[in-house]
C-alpha cells in the first residue's frame, strides 16, 4: 500500500482541499469506501478520519462499494463522463451504504481528481 497511498493521499489532499475545508467531506467521517477499479485485483478504501483523509487496502468492514472499469473511473477523475450516466450504462457499480457511495460519487464529480489533459485521448471523450 505504501507506493499507492505516496501517489494518492497527495492527490486528493490536494484535490479535494477546499470541499474537505468546506465541510462536503463530512459525510465520510468515520465511514469508508472500497474504489475498484474491475481490471485490477486489489481494491483500496478511502475514508475520513478526524478529518483527515487516509487509504488503505479495501476489506469487508467497507461501508460502501464504489466499482468500475478502468476507463470509466478515468472519465470520472478527469471530470469528462457524469458519474450518474456510467451508473445507468453500468459501467459504474455501487454496493452496500449506496447513499454513501452516491455522495462519494457527487462529490468526484464536482471536484475532478486530474487536471484535463492538454492534447486529446482517444476513447476518453464524454460518454
Amino acid at each position: 500500500m505504501g507506493p499507492i497511498r505516496a501517489l494518492l493521499l497527495p492527490l486528493l489532499n490536494q484535490r479535494l482541499a477546499a470541499p474537505l475545508r468546506d465541510g462536503e467531506l463530512d459525510f465520510l467521517e468515520g465511514r469508508s469506501v472500497s474504489i475498484a477499479v474491475r481490471e485490477l485485483p486489489l481494491p483500496i478504501k478511502l475514508g475520513l478520519s478526524e478529518g483527515r483523509l487516509w487509504l488503505d487496502w479495501a476489506d469487508a468492514s467497507v461501508d460502501a462499494r464504489l466499482s468500475g472499469d478502468a476507463r470509466a473511473l478515468l472519465q470520472m477523475a478527469l471530470g469528462s463522463a457524469d458519474g450518474d450516466a456510467l451508473f445507468f450504462q453500468r459501467r459504474l457499480a455501487m454496493e452496500g451504504d449506496t447513499e454513501l457511495a452516491m455522495e462519494l460519487k457527487s462529490l468526484l464529480g464536482r471536484y475532478p481528481l486530474l487536471p484535463a489533459p492538454p492534447f486529446s485521448l482517444p476513447g476518453l471523450g464524454t460518454v
